[in-house]
């Protein structure tokens, strides 16, 4: 006979699945007639970005388009240029499982892109970038729940963190920024755009999400002089989105991820206003949690069959804290291979975070990846990188021991050429997502109690027996199949353990 009658249950999140693969991107790119000719490439990224991402029969199916940019010094003017080139992706992924409520991670990681001048004219260019697809879903856990006046059990209170809501919606923002206030943008080099919540209510079976959107553009203000320059926009946001189980008690957890961009100028010849049009896809995922007291059964028996409880090892989360932290890095980037005499701009080509268990808390390590742009002492156009490894203790995250929808980004950069070859950085990064204590535990997961095998008794209604200092009561009373209240209460004992060798009572039911 099972007993386990009033279901009590937590949930989780599950990691279904946990994969990446190697994309590979090759074009072969012949400039466009507007384009002058290259006369030394400074350059060559690839920028991969998501249009759609599914889950159906077992298959998990991931879509985009990346984006090559080469940035070049023309042969004609000696200035900075710009030419790009999408190339298309598709990618399928085998799911074991594939569950009712679940969400879609995804980020990409560039792995290398090398790019050949067959002509000042055409290029080749072979790259590939890690696709890291990963999916997530609430898992249920039934916590045994004890049940008849013949079983004794042993409990224990612990913390868990109930995931209550689980959800992800993806939408567009599209603004069109005026650009009358800025020097005239009469060709895009480089443009990034990161997007961030700044503020979330969770109401019944909703959340309202406010948020702003960060636009950085690097650009050529005037063709014939080579002149550049670089602004930001920041675009506020706000979306509802359905989020079921969602609610004022519960602690939300965000990822707000761009999936992939477009910005077009209209530059119309009758308008003394320029405007930027900008249409981003973004995909918005929730996990809200309520952090309450649980109880658990870690033994239990019979008193008057015999039984063999069954048990199992419970993965829980103790407790649940939102992140959002920043700090500031400060970089000295050393140039020995070259004499900068001005600096045009300086961005961050990626960053990366490792969240470990260290100190009692959590610790964000990662890789900062420096871009420079500049002229060098001929006022010839250079492009310079260099990586720097950070570590910062992340302090609202004290006694937790891991991350869940972790996330970085470089908010603000400021430098200056301290010298000819040496660069002073500023940079402001930040951290968000979920701090969390996971802790597993041994529990009894069933009673496993026989009716049909009823527990032999010698006739005695009483057993002496000799009890050793620090010997557990619940031990004493298990091995006798008596109840541990009768055994307290005959004895007259208010711990759980013997504190010194004496002679106890047993009573027998």
């Amino acid at each position: 006979m099972e007993l386990n009658q009033d279901k009590r249950s937590f949930r989780t999140p599950w990691v279904v699945a946990d994969t990446v693969a190697e994309q590979l991107a090759d074009a072969d790119v012949t400039l466009p007639d507007y384009c002058p000719n290259i006369e030394k490439i400074l350059k060559c990224t690839l920028t991969p970005k998501i249009q759609t991402r599914s889950l159906s029969g077992g298959q998990l199916q991931i879509e985009g388009f990346c984006v090559i940019t080469v940035l070049y010094v023309d042969g004609d003017k000696k200035s900075i240029r710009c030419c790009e080139q999408n190339v298309g992706f598709s990618r399928s992924f085998s799911v074991r499982d594939t569950p009712e409520n679940y969400v879609i991670l995804t980020k990409t990681k560039s792995e290398y892109i090398n790019c050949r001048a067959l002509s000042p004219r055409r290029l080749v260019i072979h790259g590939a970038f890690s696709l890291y697809a990963k999916v997530i879903a609430a898992k249920t856990t039934e916590l045994f729940t004890p049940g008849g006046d013949d079983l004794e059990v042993r409990k224990t209170q612990i913390q868990c963190a109930d995931l209550k809501s689980l959800c992800q919606e993806q939408f567009t923002v599209s603004e069109e920024i005026s650009a009358a206030d800025k020097p005239a943008i009469e060709s895009l080099l480089y443009s990034s755009v990161s997007a961030s919540v700044t503020d979330c209510k969770a109401v019944t079976g909703k959340l309202m999400v406010n948020g702003e959107i960060n636009l950085r553009l690097f650009y050529l203000t005037d063709i014939e002089s080579g002149q550049t320059a670089k602004t930001e926009y920041i675009v506020p946001f706000s979306q509802v989105i359905d989020c079921g189980g969602a609610g004022e008690e519960n602690i939300s957890v965000l990822d707000c991820e761009v999936l992939s961009y477009e910005i077009r100028l209209k530059n119309d010849v009758l308008s003394e206003k320029p405007l930027i049009a900008l249409d981003v896809k973004i995909c918005l995922t929730e996990e809200g949690f309520i952090n309450r007291g649980e109880y658990i059964v870690t033994d239990a028996y019979s008193t008057k069959y015999c039984s063999v409880p069954q048990f199992e090892t419970l993965k829980t989360i103790a407790d649940t804290v939102p992140v959002n932290e920043s700090f500031i890095e400060k970089i000295n980037a050393k140039i020995d291979n070259c004499q900068i005499s001005k600096l045009l701009d300086i961005y961050p080509g990626s960053i990366t975070l490792d969240a470990v268990h260290a100190g009692g808390g959590i610790k964000a390590n990662g890789k900062i990846n420096m871009c420079i742009v500049a002229l060098n002492g001929d006022d010839f156009p250079v492009f310079i990188e260099r990586s720097f490894d950070y570590s910062h203790p992340v302090t609202s995250a004290e006694g937790c021991n891991a991350m869940i929808l972790p996330a970085v980004r470089m908010t603000g950069v400021s430098y200056r050429l301290a010298d000819g070859n040496s660069v002073e950085l500023r940079c402001e990064i930040k951290i968000t997502g979920g701090a969390v204590k996971n802790e597993s535990h041994r529990a009894v997961e069933s009673a496993g109690i026989d009716t049909g095998k009823p527990l032999k008794t010698d006739g005695c209604s009483l057993t002496l027996y000799f009890a050793s200092k620090g010997e557990s009561l619940w031990d004493i009373a298990k091995s006798h199949n008596t109840e541990v209240g009768l055994l307290t209460a005959e004895n007259g004992l208010e711990e759980d353990t013997v504190e010194y060798p004496q002679m106890l009572l047993i009573p027998k039911i």
